[in-house]
């Protein structure tokens, strides 16, 4: 912990998020993704030296002596006077393994071995690598399927030799500092399995109707835990003290968590590039408690925004799963899980925007663009480019579409719709179908022999093609429905800047940069008059608002970069990490050792146990909150040491606590309902401390109570002899706590006004008992009545523990303060009051008060745990000490 006199204000505002200065990362950045951002290929075995190489085609002169074109073999060269029908024509029909334009795509050969950057994912790997300007960066992991060179055959990962590998992983660190994972045949039921088939559907809001084969799903499952394994120890035989941990992505949900086992002091992050459902959508997933628990093994989690008016989403969907499924509590930015705060937070990603320039500036652009304005002389031009999935909203745009032209019949035979679909992973041929029909409908309606509306390609598309398409067009129309990072709007946008007449953009607001892009056209893509009535709106729009709006998009979309967005993160992640030495009231966490060392050397002790909470764990229903074999064994071991005195002060009724404890363990002390009722080790009767109080406020407790159990579902009463709670932990989380609040106000005015009673706020409950009685009283009376003990342990976990605390700190405190010659006061005299009673005078004595929570928890505790399970595993030490 910081002394306050180390805080200056330069160090505080180092721990500030995003203060305005680079974090000081004494370690490296391990980046953590899916696969790496490279292809690889291996030369065939027939190929025994660089003479059987397959040839590659010119580079461009435009780039450095890395860049060259694709892998696959040239054609014969042309001449340059005739002109290329490839380039000529607008989207090629030509296979894409038949010819392909010049890219900027890295290639590096070492012996047998070839890597090409990958197409895809670069504002991914743009902002990760963009890390490596100012740290020193590792990047891990798959390689994704390896093929032999000029084929398409896989060469599995089992039959490469042990010397191939290390040439391979050499060559990767060489050109990035890359790691390799390889994977086995697990990386088919994790990606296309449990990743594709389930993960992918329901964070996208496509819940399972029909009956699946749940066996195949167990197998998947088992393939994603099985490969998160992986690349977690990976991770782990990587790590290097002060490393900073960033995991990308839904590919990768568990290995926060399986880092965190290993790794507890680690700064661990994670961003998740996809949308997230609402917790009504997540918990349809069976897996949901595994997914979240991995979840919050990170310091940090990040996630898209999805628009203006719901600014962090998508982080609110997951901070209300937490709530909704672990039972968590939890803050507007934050999860309280294992006794550790977790942030939640919104950093929308961006692009890399040189490098979309550059590829807008490529050769082979310019006759794409021209070939396209010369096929559509005098129409608008509306492009669409979209993956093949329903999430993608393409039969949505050409419904719209055709209510444009309906609804706006001026702009028949004077717009034309360009409509991409890259084909992707799984079985679509039934959305191919329903947009095959819409295009061919729409063609029919309104095309004719001269004029076709809708230019549908269900293909790949080359990079200048793209660009070209992007460039050229009057308006670009994203209709998704689900999308968690849309890199097209961005790309648009820049595409256009050095038009003299920019086009306009309609984005859905489902979109996870509509947040971000407020300047565009937002619209809802199932309001199909309304996507219809924007579309004429944008073409219509007057050159003044074209330029205005757009200037707003280009300033966004070059300030929040791909770079922006991983160092912002980064920076987020360590502030995190290191504000937790700012909070004045952190507990240290406990020293076993010390502990031991203690309890070995001391004559007499005496030990303090809450029971929920903190012997056992915190469970929905009460009466399944028995106790454990191994917590039993502990208690009833150290109860056989004559040395020690051992209580159990707990909120449970005497009956409870004798069929759970009294009944198991001997010589152990129980205390009741909140120290209403003692029975001390080896009697058999208990013995009330509340007799001869007035316990009339009951009847009107009841009346509340039951009001408010009526109006809250899931919620019960349960009636104690001196005291009554109201437990709502069956509630919805989220209006179980509202209507808490409500009662607790209800009770303030009604009951605590009149009568000497108070309210204890527990964990999903409210109790109300006689404010002379407590869990301090108690433990004050039984320590007075043994005052040479040398040892006193308390452990508690909520704040009817915090009297415990506090009365044992005082206590101490009082001890201390009487055993230290007082000091001199101004004029060297001493003050005459009398001194505090003394309980506890033994002078050779330790306090050990421990509560079971975070570090930054508020308490009077001097030490903590994070869980009821280190409880157990101190009790099980002391027991075998």
């Amino acid at each position: 912990m910081l002394s306050s006199s180390s805080l200056t204000a330069e160090k505080v505002a180092h721990y500030l998020p995003l203060s305005g200065q680079l974090p000081d990362i004494q370690g490296r950045i391990i980046n953590v993704t899916h696969q790496i951002p490279y292809n690889i290929l291996r030369k065939q075995n027939h190929q025994t030296n660089s003479n059987d190489e397959i040839p590659t085609p010119p580079r461009s002169p435009l780039h450095s002596n890395k860049s060259d074109i694709s892998l696959h073999p040239s054609l014969p060269e042309q001449n340059p006077t005739t002109p290329d029908p490839v380039a000529a024509a607008p989207i090629s029909k030509l296979a894409r393994h038949h010819k392909r334009g010049v890219t900027l795509r890295m290639k590096f050969h070492a012996a047998d071995w070839t890597v090409v950057e990958r197409r895809g994912h670069q504002a991914l790997y743009a902002g990760i690598q963009s890390l490596s300007k100012e740290y020193e960066t590792i990047h891990i992991g798959w390689t994704g399927p390896i093929r032999e060179q000029g084929t398409r055959n896989k060469v599995a990962p089992k039959n490469l030799a042990v010397e191939d590998k290390i040439k391979l992983q050499s060559l990767l660190w060489e050109t990035g500092h890359i790691v390799p994972v390889f994977l086995d045949n697990k990386s088919h039921g994790h990606y296309e399995g449990y990743c594709k088939q389930v993960l992918w559907p329901v964070f996208h809001y496509l819940v399972q109707t029909s009956s699946g084969d749940s066996r195949a799903e167990k197998r998947h499952w088992d393939d994603y835990v099985a490969v998160n394994r992986q690349f977690a120890d990976t991770v782990i035989d990587r790590y290097q003290p002060n490393d900073i941990i960033f995991v990308n992505d839904y590919h990768l949900l568990l290995v926060p968590e399986m880092i965190r086992e290993k790794l507890p002091d680690a700064a661990i992050g994670i961003f998740i590039h996809a949308t997230f459902p609402s917790s009504e959508i997540f918990r349809c997933l069976q897996t949901r408690n595994k997914i979240l628990q991995g979840m919050l093994g990170a310091n940090l989690i990040g996630f898209q925004n999805i628009k203006k008016q719901q600014t962090y989403s998508y982080a609110r969907h997951f901070i209300s799963s937490c709530t909704r499924v672990l039972g968590c509590e939890t803050t507007q930015v934050g999860v309280s899980y294992n006794g550790t705060t977790i942030s939640v937070g919104a950093f929308p990603i961006g692009v890399d925007c040189n490098r979309v320039d550059q590829f807008c500036k490529q050769p082979g652009v310019q006759p794409k663009m021209d070939a396209i304005r010369d096929m559509y002389t005098g129409k608008k031009i509306i492009v669409g480019r979209d993956k093949l999935d329903s999430t993608k909203g393409i039969l949505q745009k050409l419904h719209a579409f055709e209510a444009f032209l309906k609804n706006y019949p001026e702009w028949q035979n004077n717009v034309v719709l360009i409509q991409v679909a890259t084909p992707t992973h799984g079985d679509h041929s039934k959305l191919e179908a329903k947009i095959s029909e819409a295009v061919s409908h729409i063609n029919g309606t309104y095309g004719s022999l001269e004029f076709t509306p809708v230019h549908y390609y269900h293909q790949e598309i080359d990079r200048d093609e793209y660009y070209a398409l992007l460039s050229v067009a009057d308006l670009a129309l994203i209709t998704c429905s689900r999308d968690g990072m849309n890199t097209t709007s961005y790309e648009y946008i820049l595409c256009q800047h050095n038009k003299p007449e920019h086009g306009s953009l309609i984005l859905s607001e489902f979109a996870g940069t509509a947040g971000s892009l407020s300047a565009a056209i937002l619209v809802n893509p199932y309001d199909y008059a309304g996507v219809a009535r924007n579309i004429s709106e944008a073409l219509t729009m007057p050159i003044e608002e074209k330029i205005t709006r757009h200037e707003k998009l280009y300033n966004h979309v070059t300030s929040h970069t791909a770079e922006f967005w991983a160092h912002s993160f980064i920076k987020q992640l360590v502030s995190v990490s290191e504000q937790r030495d700012l909070q004045s009231h952190a507990t240290p966490k406990l020293d076993v050792d010390r502990l031991v060392q203690d309890y070995k050397s001391a004559k007499k002790r005496i030990m303090f146990f809450d029971y929920d909470g903190t012997l056992t764990p915190i469970v929905s229903v009460p009466s399944d909150a028995k106790p454990s074999a191994d917590m039993l064994k502990a208690l009833q071991t150290l109860c056989d040491d004559p040395k020690n005195i051992v209580w159990v002060v707990s909120g449970r009724d005497q009956i409870v606590l004798d069929e759970w404890l009294g009944n198991n363990i001997k010589n152990i002390g129980l205390s009741a309902e909140h120290g209403c009722y003692i029975k001390a080790a080896g009697s058999e009767d208990w013995k009330s401390i509340v007799d001869g109080i007035d316990m009339s406020w009951k009847a009107d407790v009841v009346e509340i109570f039951d009001y408010y159990t009526e109006r809250t579902q899931g919620s019960f009463v349960e009636h104690k002899k001196s005291s009554i709670t109201w437990h709502f932990r069956l509630a919805d989380a989220e209006y179980g706590a509202f209507q808490a609040k409500e009662c607790q106000n209800h009770l303030e005015n009604a009951i605590v006004s009149k009568f000497p009673v108070e309210i204890l706020v527990g964990k999903k409950n409210l109790e109300i008992r006689p404010m002379s009685v407590n869990k301090g009283e108690i433990v004050k009376r039984i320590l007075a009545s043994n005052p040479d003990t040398n040892l006193v342990l308390c452990a508690g976990d909520d704040k009817t523990d915090e009297d415990m605390f506090r009365a044992l700190s005082s206590a101490h405190y009082i001890q201390r303060q009487q055993s230290t010659p007082p000091a001199s006061i101004k004029g060297g005299k001493t003050g005459n009051s009398p001194p505090p009673s003394i309980i506890w005078p033994e002078t050779d004595s330790n306090l050990y008060s421990i509560t079971v929570g975070p570090s930054e928890k508020k308490t009077h505790a001097n030490w903590h745990v994070n869980t009821p399970q280190q409880i157990i595993q101190v009790l099980e030490t002391l027991a075998s000490s």
